[in-house]
């Protein structure tokens, strides 16, 4: 595999293994390492983001520590290429990336991958990584913890609103405050609630097959995202998700329909999210 992300790449293969000031990356290379894994600290993490070979080639880096009363970003000058002492806190790091904007529409560009670190170890992440000529390669990611996912969801999906978002294996297009409920079977019932409030929304149904799979209903799930996709046949998410899920099952040639499908319509002008239905408004924070 390229560039040494074995470990990293291992949890994506199997599926679960505020205002803030942004800094631009300095453009000096480090010698670091070019693999992550669950347990990582923040130095490791940033020396990961910065090495030539990792396959992130960010473009903005932000760090922020989290606490019960809100996020704090860092000034950039505290994480600076040659810091390494970094107390004891829970940290998440987000990035936008050089090569995004070739293949990130604009609900995306807010940022493209993050890495989550309770007490300051990496606990979970949703990592995007580019090939020579910003090839596009398979997502890296560790979202299946739901108290993990509440706090990202607090500090860094709320706030942006709109996104592709994971919770699980499976990703959502717009931030609904279901995901941030107490417990996993709290947000799939009112997941459940809003699916029967709108049965022919594909927005709707899609997250409701997202909240579905993470809990372990995979069959009802995959049977969600076809009827979300029915409803939507030129939205790419739920074809997205869907070889996502027939992959996992073992239906590969089926993953590499909805695969294909998928692409496509990432690439046409009405691909972009479900017709007919408008963004939801975020709540203002309580």
């Amino acid at each position: 595999m390229s560039r040494g992300l074995r470990r990293a790449a291992f949890c994506a293969l199997t599926l679960f293994c505020v205002s803030a000031h942004a800094a631009q990356l300095n453009e000096r290379s480090e010698a670091g390492p070019v693999e992550f894994a669950a347990g990582d600290d923040l130095q490791h993490i940033l020396a990961f983001l910065r090495h030539p070979e990792s396959g992130i080639g960010a473009s903005r880096l932000r760090v922020q520590t989290l606490s019960p009363t809100g996020a704090t970003p860092l000034p950039p000058e505290s994480f600076a290429p040659g810091k390494n002492a970094f107390p004891s806190a829970t940290y998440l790091v987000d990035i936008t990336q050089k090569c995004d904007s070739s293949v990130v529409s604009e609900e995306g560009k807010a940022f493209t991958s993050w890495f989550y670190l309770p007490d300051g170890q990496l606990a979970a992440w949703d990592v995007q990584t580019y090939g020579p000529g910003c090839r596009i390669e398979p997502r890296l990611f560790e979202a299946s913890d739901h108290e993990a996912l509440r706090s990202v969801g607090r500090a860094l999906f709320r706030p942006a609103g709109q996104g592709r978002f994971r919770y699980g294996a499976l990703r959502y297009r717009t931030w609904d405050d279901a995901f941030g409920a107490p417990t996993r079977e709290a947000t799939l019932s009112l997941l459940r609630k809003q699916g029967l409030e709108q049965p022919n929304s594909a927005r709707a149904q899609n997250d409701l097959a997202v909240g579905l799979y993470a809990a372990g209903q995979r069959d009802t799930a995959i049977e969600t995202l076809g009827h979300a996709a029915q409803l939507a046949p030129e939205w790419d998410l739920p074809h997205e998700n869907l070889a996502l899920a027939l992959r996992e099952r073992g239906d590969l040639s089926g993953a590499e329909r909805e695969s294909h499908l998928a692409e496509a319509l990432r690439k046409s002008p009405v691909g972009a999210g479900p017709p007919h239905e408008a963004p939801r408004k975020v709540p203002a924070d309580r």
